[in-house]
């Protein structure tokens, strides 16, 4: 690899050290109070919205008290 793309590729991630996280082979979106956020991808948000819905507990608090438990933990 040449220095020129060395360096845009090391431009590139330093862009986005302050705002995501990699531990644990797991992505994580740093808020600004220094709450992590796991990013899900694509095809575990129906598991994700399932597994939360179908909670004992989740279907006690109601659709819009899930949603927001589940907005200030994933991304």
């Amino acid at each position: 690899m040449d220095e020129e793309n060395y360096q845009t590729i090391i431009q590139e991630i330093e862009k986005y050290l302050e705002k995501y996280k990699l531990k644990e082979k797991k992505l994580y979106r740093l808020k600004s109070n220094n709450k992590k956020l796991l990013i899900i991808r694509r095809n575990k948000i129906k598991l994700i919205l399932s597994l939360a819905h179908k909670h004992l507990l989740s279907e006690y608090f109601g659709l819009e008290t899930t949603l927001t438990k589940l907005i200030k933990r994933y991304y």
